[in-house]
């Protein structure tokens, strides 16, 4: 039988968001460096509980990125926040052959 064990508090995150980049071959370092300058800014978010980011992910060319958010609409802030839309939208989109964003509510 198997036992269920109860997350403690600090692993708990009302919203957590997934989030698979595809770079165009030879823009990944790129992408990995404004994604550290994405990253630090992220973290100064109110409802903010996490971000990191992997490369490879889990497919051939791919960087995972995993956020952490209190709510659903913590997120939506941030995807309107000033340095998402600076570093996130204006330079790392571009640099993107595929982006697959993914939401789970807990």
């Amino acid at each position: 039988m198997t036992n269920f064990i109860e997350p403690d508090d600090s692993r708990k995150t009302g919203h957590l968001v997934l989030a698979h980049y595809f770079p165009v071959e030879g823009n990944e370092q790129r992408v990995l460096d404004l994604l550290v300058d994405l990253k630090d800014a992220s973290l100064t978010e109110s409802g903010n509980l996490g971000y990191e980011f992997y490369a490879p992910g889990g497919n051939e060319g791919e960087i995972l990125i995993v956020e952490r958010y209190e709510t659903a609409e913590a997120f939506a802030v941030h995807r309107e926040s000033e340095h998402f839309q600076s570093i996130g939208k204006e330079q790392i989109i571009p640099l993107l052959d595929e982006r697959q964003v993914e939401e789970f509510t807990l």
